[in-house]
């Protein structure tokens, strides 16, 4: 779960007076103490973003279904929909709600290899440039297309080629 600031800042406060006595101030600043002993630093870990990088794992965990936790949260959290769609609100646990906030974040650092597109959804992954056809066009070019809002990438290429219902222009554009 996410630890709150508060938690971080205790924690940084007794790592910071093993370090120095606890009498005055330190005597190198924070930062530069958690820069890794190749950069002339002590190699301790910034526990805010060491924090956010294994909820990240987390999420990847999620993203790729490579664990039994991760199915489980596709079952009953998820409920069978995409991870980037789902709702961060309702009732959801607070460690649950701290993953889904991180999904902006993880976003920024992911890149996609669709392959044949077997496993990414056509209307809510960010396999378009960053982001999902949803998010580009809404709702509507879902029902324009005539495709289950459940379609894959796969489900419009053909032969290698893309073909798109030619229903409506959103998706000619495509």
């Amino acid at each position: 779960f996410l630890l709150p600031m508060s938690t971080i800042k205790e924690c940084e406060r007794v790592l910071r007076t093993f370090l120095w006595g606890g009498r005055g101030r330190g005597k190198v600043k924070w930062a530069d103490v958690c820069k890794p002993f190749l950069e002339g630093g002590l190699g301790i870990r910034d526990l805010k973003t060491w924090n956010k990088a294994l909820l990240l794992k987390h999420l990847w965990s999620v993203l790729t279904e490579d664990s039994i936790w991760a199915k489980w949260c596709h079952a009953y959290l998820l409920h069978n929909s995409n991870l980037w769609t789902a709702t961060s609100h309702g009732h959801l646990s607070w460690s649950w709600r701290q993953i889904l906030r991180l999904r902006p974040l993880a976003k920024e650092h992911l890149i996609y290899k669709c392959g044949n597109g077997e496993h990414f959804s056509l209307w809510f992954d960010p396999w378009l440039h960053g982001d999902s056809v949803h998010a580009l066009y809404g709702h509507r070019v879902i029902f324009y297309a005539g495709l289950s809002k459940h379609a894959r990438v796969k489900d419009v290429i053909r032969e290698g080629e893309w073909c798109w219902p030619q229903s409506s222009c959103d998706v000619v554009e495509l």
